[in-house]
């Protein structure tokens, strides 16, 4: 019987690259806060600061409310709210629990946290990114063991509110920058965002040498507070981890990728078709028709051959045990691509993802 429902899998594909921009403008903030007001509840969900009625605000204390509402000045798509007790709470144990409450693809904080709890969430993402396909980035402040794309590390020491709050850590103005990161867009970096809640920022001595070392900092540029450098924590760099892997833009576009073509497999095509060339063919077709949405989109590079294919060395090794190593080697790369082995599905991607202009030089001859 012919596979009949696999050209529809082009279409979806399609219509998530074409509107990638659109479905990228707002992400989802998730805010971990220590509050013992009320016990009854783990989770809370909210969609906009019009969400916050006298009822939910009962639930915390007034530094978290404040916390919440800073994070909605950055325009998340919504804010998930995951509370541990702030006595007793152990953090462990809500983290055990937010992996089934959180999109695939978020922006994680905890509000006034510990340097240990600061760490203990920077591993925990480490951990479900590399074991449990998760694409989370978390915010973290003045991290110990970072080095990583999704870890983002705060270290300014001193921010000014423009309310009476003032002058504070730094640790307190994490709720807020959760909020502009979960709610830029694609086709921009934060450096370009005004910090509009800060009235200054304490400066580091060496702007340059804290973002080489994988920290984010703050700057105040002609009286506006900006993102001196929208980067991550890594500074590591080698074998398929490249420097462009430092932007959060760049970042960005690779989780949204990977999150589009995971759920999309996941959901329409994994164990519904029988593992022949053909088929993967068909999905590499599909594939293809979302790598050119994306680049109308400007995720990637137009100009670029954005191209999927079946990894035909990886395919090869899996033959290996089951017609020996010289079998194999003596087939040619059709012959190859068509012995498709067991249940597994091997592709490889060579993409180029635009990154936004920061650096500017211009050379006048006089």
């Amino acid at each position: 019987m012919a596979d009949i429902g696999l050209p529809n899998l082009e279409i979806i594909f399609k219509g998530l690259g074409t509107s990638a921009i659109k479905r990228g403008i707002k992400g989802t903030a998730v805010l971990i806060i220590k509050d013992d007001t009320d016990k009854t509840f783990d989770f809370k969900e909210y969609r906009s600061a019009a969400d916050l009625t006298s009822e939910q605000l009962a639930l915390y204390t007034d530094e978290n409310i404040q916390y919440i509402k800073d994070c909605f000045m950055g325009t998340p798509l919504k804010i998930i709210i995951a509370r541990m007790d702030s006595t007793d709470g152990v953090l462990a144990d809500l983290l055990s629990k937010i992996k089934g409450k959180i999109p695939r693809n978020c922006w994680i904080s905890i509000a006034d946290g510990t340097t240990a709890e600061q760490d203990e969430l920077v591993s925990f993402v480490k951990s479900e990114v590399k074991n449990n396909r998760k694409r989370y980035k978390v915010l973290a402040y003045k991290g110990t063991v970072t080095d990583n794309i999704h870890i983002f590390n705060l270290t300014t020491d001193k921010v000014f509110f423009k309310d009476d709050r003032g002058e504070q850590n730094g640790n307190q103005a994490i709720s807020y920058l959760l909020g502009v990161y979960a709610g830029l867009t694609l086709d921009m970096s934060a450096i370009a965002i005004p910090l509009q809640l800060l009235e200054s920022v304490s400066e580091v001595d060496d702007l340059g040498a804290a973002i080489n070392k994988g920290e984010l900092v703050l700057t105040n540029d002609e009286g506006i507070v900006k993102i001196a450098r929208s980067i991550n924590s890594l500074v590591t760099t080698g074998q398929d981890v490249t420097d462009d892997m430092k932007f959060a833009i760049i970042v960005e576009s690779m989780d949204l990728m990977f999150t589009d073509i995971h759920d999309t497999w996941n959901k329409f095509y994994k164990g519904k078709y029988k593992n022949k060339l053909q088929n993967q063919l068909l999905l590499i077709s599909a594939i293809t028709a979302y790598f050119e949405g994306l680049e109308s989109d400007s995720i990637l590079d137009e100009n670029y051959d954005n191209k999927t294919e079946i990894d035909v060395e990886a395919q090869r090794l899996l033959n290996y045990p089951k017609y020996g190593k010289e079998i194999v080697d003596s087939w040619d790369d059709k012959k190859a691509m068509s012995m498709t082995y067991g249940t597994n599905v091997v592709f490889t991607a060579d993409t180029k993802i635009l990154n936004a202009m920061e650096d500017f030089k211009f050379k006048i001859a006089m």
